[in-house]
């Protein structure tokens, strides 16, 4: 079994990727004013239906993504791909895109960028377990390692930021990457795998997977490179 995981960037964004977009994915980038947010947007959405395309062996235009959201009726919850067998993750942040499928358990991924002006102090308080903060207040490298380890976790869950990071405890930052508590889930612990991945400088990224065998390989591949390939069929 191998997980795929596909990065691009905002700027990866062409008008011909609007056509893999649904009509309600439109309507939310139409309702986003900063243009790099709609870049960010479109990009991942048409990379998310150009990598399983390639996964299935479809026309991209044919994937079916839905995005239901436990809390509320607008569709912007989670990607999931019905009927495929694929499960997949997305995140973004800054300058990067990670899309990730793979066909073994559910999966999270998450990716961050450091941002110098944060008060990690702070937020460690507030997202670090009391023993995670007995290791000491991390660096802010080490501090996005602890969030993007947890919230894998939690995209993996589908529980999302409901549940308090400060209830789940995972590796510290030098450690291999690996989930130590989950309060009221330990079958989550027992049964997941977790990643350190490569989104290059000033970015921290980690992929967590449940319920299934560690993988044959996580695959880090170039999604830029799979956008530009799309010439489009014309809206």
């Amino acid at each position: 079994m191998v997980i795929a995981v596909w990065w691009a960037r905002p700027a990866d964004a062409r008008p011909e990727h609007l056509e893999l977009l649904s009509d309600g994915e439109r309507q939310r980038r139409a309702a986003l004013r900063r243009p790099e947010d709609q870049a960010r947007q479109t990009a991942a959405a048409a990379l998310l239906r150009l990598a399983a395309g390639r996964e299935l062996g479809q026309d991209p235009h044919r994937v079916r993504v839905e995005r239901g959201c436990p809390d509320c009726a607008v569709p912007h919850g989670r990607p999931v791909l019905p009927g495929t067998g694929l499960h997949v993750s997305v995140s973004h942040s800054g300058d990067r895109i990670a899309v990730v499928l793979g066909r073994g358990g559910p999966l999270g991924v998450d990716v961050e960028q450091n941002q110098p002006d944060r008060d990690v102090a702070g937020l460690s308080r507030l997202a670090l377990s009391p023993a995670e903060l007995a290791r000491g207040i991390p660096d802010q490298a080490g501090f996005y390692t602890y969030w993007t380890r947890k919230e894998s976790v939690l995209k993996a869950t589908g529980d999302g930021l409901r549940t308090a990071m400060t209830k789940i405890e995972v590796s510290a930052p030098h450690e291999p990457p690996r989930l130590h508590r989950y309060d009221g889930r330990p079958e989550i612990v027992a049964g997941s795998v977790m990643y350190t991945l490569s989104p290059g400088d000033g970015y921290q990224a980690a992929l967590t997977v449940l319920d299934a065998a560690a993988p044959d390989e996580v695959a880090e591949r170039d999604g830029s490179g799979l956008l530009a390939g799309h010439q489009g069929d014309g809206l």
